[in-house]
């Protein structure tokens, strides 16, 4: 009687089992697919696809210089909490942080140094360098001055979750302010896409590739390299993507709200 019950009972959890990841099967599908969509469309890190951001109507161009720079200064606070944090740094913080180390110079240095090298690569190779493609990493570097000396230090682990996962949401808004402007490609995004025309290859895979040798690079250098930069390197693209869609919500639901003749309902107007 003993040995039904048991055969009856690990039947049940069988079948349950089964039904379970019947229903999870389509669903863990869709999440692989869109994880591997968004870092082929935003990368590993805070250094993405300009393209596959949203862009705004700015009226002026110095507005947009000034989306740039805010959008720069924003990466850059973003960057320095998730550094604070010290579970596991952005793929390209971990190159500045190996750099830091080895050399002793200043994240900022390291920053200036690494945008410097990029820069001569993208000359050389004759890459198209727009204003924002100078502008925003300009303006993550220049805030690295800075930045760690008014963000204060966490204390404690709870504090450090608290960093890391504001500092992505950080950097993720200062992406999408900065690469709304729309005038000029990043500095990843420019140098990957003259390489994939030199050499044929694709520019996402170009991007990806570029972007695990200088985690490499950092790794080996002795960067900040940890179980957040793996997290860091799949979640910024879900949260981009996200942003994408609730800035694109926002700015057609704005548009179709002052544009009306007539208020949508009683007792509220809009300004055209």
């Amino acid at each position: 009687m003993q040995q039904l019950r048991t055969q009856f009972f690990i039947k049940t959890i069988s079948l349950k089992l089964k039904l379970v990841f019947k229903a999870a099967l389509p669903a863990t599908k869709h999440i692989l697919f869109r994880t591997y969509s968004n870092v082929l469309n935003f990368g590993l890190g805070r250094r993405i696809n300009f393209s596959a951001i949203k862009k705004v109507h700015v009226p002026t161009t110095g507005a947009r210089v000034f989306l740039n720079i805010f959008g720069g200064f924003v990466i850059s606070m973003g960057a320095t909490m998730v550094m604070l944090a010290d579970l596991g740094a952005t793929t390209t913080d971990v190159l500045l942080t190996g750099l830091s180390k080895s050399t002793g110079i200043s994240i900022a240095s390291s920053s200036f140094a690494f945008l410097g090298f990029l820069f001569v690569i993208m000359i050389f190779i004759r890459s198209r360098i727009g204003i924002g493609t100078i502008l925003v990493p300009l303006s993550v570097s220049s805030t690295f001055t800075f930045s760690f000396l008014l963000i204060p230090q966490p204390h404690s682990l709870s504090a450090q979750l608290l960093y890391f996962l504001i500092g992505l949401f950080v950097i993720a808004t200062g992406v999408g302010i900065g690469a709304s402007a729309g005038i000029g490609m990043g500095a990843y995004e420019s140098l990957c896409s003259r390489m994939s025309e030199l050499f044929g290859w694709h520019p996402q895979m170009v991007r990806l590739i570029w972007e695990c040798i200088v985690l490499v690079a950092g790794i080996s250098a002795g960067g900040a390299f940890g179980p957040g930069t793996i997290i860091a390197a799949f979640a910024t693209g879900w949260i981009l993507q996200y942003m994408n869609v609730a800035i694109g919500d926002y700015l057609l639901g704005r548009r179709i709200r002052t544009n009306c003749e007539r208020p949508l309902a009683r007792g509220y107007s809009y300004d055209r």
